[in-house]
């Protein structure tokens, strides 16, 4: 940590204030490392997207994924759940 340290707080749901405490599990307890890392990780995930979506090559890719959106020739992923479910349930009936 830097010389200067701020204190902030932050209000968490119950599901987000779950999971904080079980990954500070693994870090001796310390929820405060698990805030750095992850705010670390998204300023990271957002500087490589940064980089990416200007890209012409990136561009083009997402044109054409929307045009297959809009011709119809993607399944939705809520219908590709409902198939891998019962292709599973298929399986465990053997």
């Amino acid at each position: 940590m830097g010389a200067l340290t701020l204190r902030h707080q932050f209000v968490l749901d119950k599901r987000t204030n779950k999971l904080l405490e079980e990954l500070a599990f693994y870090h001796a307890g310390n929820r405060s490392m698990v805030v750095r890392e992850a705010i670390q990780l998204y300023a990271d995930m957002e500087d490589r997207l940064e980089k990416i979506e200007p890209d012409p090559a990136f561009q083009k890719m997402m044109a054409k994924s929307d045009a297959d959106v809009k011709a119809g020739r993607v399944i939705p992923h809520s219908e590709v759940v409902k198939m891998s479910r019962a292709r599973s349930a298929k399986s465990r009936k053997r």
